[in-house]
C-alpha cells in the first residue's frame, strides 16, 4: 500500500549530529488545521497530532541547561481496519444509527533526548523505555497496538552553544484510531412526499401526499406538530419521545406544548405546571385527565427534560458554516405509558410558529406499541 506521506520516505533519516526537531511549515500537511468534511475520516494531520500528543507525555524532562527533548516522525504508512475500515454500528437514541469506522498507521517515531553528561543521557533513555513499558496497558487503550524499540544511538556530544549530550531512540508503532461515519447521510428522512398524476378529466395536475409516520422535523422552513392517535379498533401505548437536536446555545426558541387531547372536546385542555404533574394526571388509574397539556416556556426548556441517549455526533451542515452540525440525541420516557384508547384520543407535540427563526433542527419521534 502506498505511503500516506511519501515525503517521509524520500527524505533520508537525519544523522545523529543534525537537529531533527520538526519545524512548522505553512505547507506541511501534518500541521494543517482539521477541516471537518461531512461523513469522512479525520484528517491525517489530526490523527498524527493526537498520537504525538499522547507520546509527548512520556518525554523525560531535561535539565535547565540542556535543550528540551523532542519527538518527530520518521515514516508513516496507512493500514486498513477490517473491510472498508468498518468496525460495526452504534445507535444514538432511537433516531440515528452511525457506522463505527477506523484505520491504522504504521509509524516510526524518533525521541531526541538531552543531558549534561554521558551517564545522564543513558539514564534518561532508560527512564523513557521504562515509562513506555510500565504504561503499555494504557497505551493500548489509547490506540497503540504495537510499540517496538528499533534503534538507539550512542550518546553524542554536541558542542558550541548547545554544549550537551544527545541520544536518539526510534520506536516502530502500530496505531489504531476510531471515528464515526454517517455513510453519506446529511439528515434523517422525516417527510416523504409522494406525487401522483391522475391524468383524469378535471383532476389536479399533480396530487401530493406527505408521509411522516411518527417522526417529525422542525427547522427554519417548517415546524409541523407531531400528532399520534389511536384507531377505532386499536389503542396505543406511548412509551416516550426521542429527540435529535441541533440549535445555537444562545437561542432558546419559543414555547413547546405537549398535549393529551380528546377531539370531541372544544374547551381548552387543563394546563399543568410541571411535566410530572401532567404525566401523573393523564396516567392515573382512577379518573385520568384525558384533555390536558403542559406548555414549556421555550424549546430549550422542553429539550432539558430529555435524558442524554449517547454522545453527540455530526450530521450535515444546515447552518452552512462549513462545519458539521452537532446533534445531541435524547429520550423522554413515560412510565407508565400514555394510553390512547381510540380515534377520539390524540397526543400532540406542537411549536407555536410555522418555523424556527434560527438555523436550528429538531427531530422528534414517538415510541409506541
Amino acid at each position: 500500500m502506498p505511503s500516506l506521506f511519501s515525503m517521509f520516505h524520500r527524505q533520508p533519516v537525519p544523522p545523529p549530529h543534525e537537529d531533527i526537531t520538526r519545524q512548522p511549515a505553512a505547507t506541511d500537511p501534518l500541521l494543517a488545521p482539521l477541516s471537518l468534511v461531512a461523513n469522512s475520516a479525520p484528517s491525517p494531520g489530526q490523527i498524527l497530532s493526537n498520537m504525538l500528543d499522547i507520546l509527548h507525555h512520556y518525554l523525560p524532562s531535561s535539565g535547565p541547561s540542556v535543550p528540551t527533548p523532542s519527538l518527530s516522525t520518521v515514516s508513516v504508512r496507512q493500514r486498513p481496519v477490517g473491510i472498508g475500515n468498518w468496525r460495526g454500528t452504534e445507535r444514538r437514541g432511537s433516531l440515528a444509527e452511525i457506522s463505527l469506522k477506523g484505520g491504522r498507521l504504521d509509524i516510526v517515531v524518533r525521541f531526541q533526548l538531552w543531558a549534561d553528561t554521558v551517564s545522564s543521557a543513558d539514564n534518561i533513555v532508560s527512564i523513557l523505555h521504562n515509562d513506555l513499558l510500565t504504561n503499555s496497558g494504557q497505551l493500548r487503550v489509547d490506540g497503540f497496538l504495537r510499540l517496538e524499540l528499533t534503534a538507539t544511538s550512542p550518546a553524542e556530544f554536541i558542542g558550541g552553544s548547545i554544549n550537551a549530550w544527545r541520544k536518539i531512540t526510534d520506536y516502530k508503532i502500530l496505531y489504531e484510531y476510531h471515528y464515526h461515519d454517517l455513510d453519506g447521510a446529511e439528515s434523517i428522512i422525516a417527510r416523504i412526499p409522494i406525487h401522483r398524476d391522475p391524468e383524469q378529466r378535471d383532476s389536479l395536475e399533480r396530487e401530493t401526499t406527505l408521509v411522516t409516520d411518527k417522526l417529525i422535523r422542525w427547522d427554519d422552513l417548517q415546524a409541523p406538530s407531531l400528532d399520534i392517535s389511536a384507531t377505532v379498533k386499536n389503542k396505543i401505548h406511548i412509551d416516550g419521545l426521542a429527540s435529535l437536536a441541533h440549535h445555537p446555545s444562545s437561542w432558546p426558541g419559543n414555547s413547546v406544548t405537549v398535549a393529551r387531547l380528546q377531539r370531541n372536546i372544544s374547551t381548552p385542555p387543563t394546563t399543568y405546571s410541571t411535566l410530572a404533574e401532567f404525566h401523573a394526571a393523564v396516567t392515573r388509574e382512577v379518573n385520568p385527565d384525558l384533555h390536558a397539556q403542559i406548555i414549556f416556556p421555550s424549546l430549550a426548556d422542553f429539550l432539558l427534560t430529555f435524558d442524554s441517549a449517547g454522545d453527540a455526533f455530526g450530521l450535515g451542515d444546515w447552518d452552512e458554516n462549513g462545519t458539521l452540525d452537532t446533534y445531541q440525541p435524547g429520550t423522554l420516557k413515560f412510565d407508565p405509558p400514555l394510553i390512547l384508547d381510540g380515534s377520539n384520543d390524540l397526543l400532540r407535540v406542537s411549536y407555536p410558529d410555522m418555523a424556527f427563526d434560527s438555523k436550528a433542527v429538531v427531530y422528534l419521534r414517538a415510541s409506541v406499541h
